[in-house]
């Protein structure tokens, strides 16, 4: 029986920048509903997946499908919509926005920049907030939080928008080992109650031992470990 094409389906595809090539050949199907490991050494190529799938990134060769359409181009925007991401490295940044603010613009892309939240959108914020355990810093200015506060609001502001599928590039790196077990208890509830489809690009065992999947990356080549 031939297995169904994923909600991330890839064939022949390699991908750098210019002429360093990071991925070569590379075919995988990320299934819908499915808790998804990449791992790997230091430049195999994990970060440079997760910016195809979003669309900041073309393929030299080969193809990509998200969510059964092109992630880049004039239809890339409707889904990209449906895709939250958490990216490697995050801070509070210099601007005065409250990390409620700084949660609620998780929603801009759906809303426009100069849109008001409705308020069904704030009772997400304040819920995804809860959920993340930052409803107690919800006043305080992001360029004052530490870094495990602020990878909790950039989880929660990927969280917000209510996406399809999550991206999340090292999303334990700055957490302790509360933070990291909630942020696996968050994604799974996810998953279970509204059929998310997680992918975690990771160096955390712990994180990568409840991924259904793992693909390991290395040297630009990609191998399933297990399904």
């Amino acid at each position: 029986m031939t297995r169904a094409a994923g909600i991330i389906s890839v064939k022949g595809l390699s991908a750098g920048y210019g002429k360093n090539i990071v991925l070569r050949d590379v075919s995988l199907d990320i299934q819908a509903g499915s808790i998804t490991g990449i791992y790997g050494p230091n430049g195999a190529g994990k970060s440079t997946f997760v910016k195809l799938c979003l669309g900041m990134l073309r393929p030299a060769l080969g193809s990509i499908s998200v969510l059964g359409g092109s992630p880049w181009g004039a239809g890339g925007r409707k889904f990209r919509l449906r895709m939250g991401y958490v990216p490697q490295k995050t801070s509070g940044g210099n601007l005065p926005l409250t990390v409620r603010d700084s949660v609620g613009m998780g929603l801009y892309g759906k809303l426009g920049l100069f849109r008001s939240l409705s308020r069904q959108d704030r009772v997400s914020v304040e819920q995804v907030m809860e959920a993340c355990g930052i409803s107690r810093l919800a006043e305080k200015l992001t360029r004052e939080l530490s870094g495990g506060q602020a990878q909790r609001v950039a989880i929660a502001r990927a969280l917000v928008l209510d996406a399809d599928i999550l991206l999340l590039d090292e999303p334990t790196s700055s957490l302790d080992a509360e933070g990291r077990i909630e942020l696996l208890r968050i994604i799974k509830e996810r998953r279970e109650y509204r059929h998310i489809t997680a992918l975690i690009v990771s160096h955390d065992e712990a994180a990568l031992n409840e991924c259904g999947a793992m693909y390991h990356f290395n040297e630009g080549r990609v191998t399933q470990t297990y399904a």
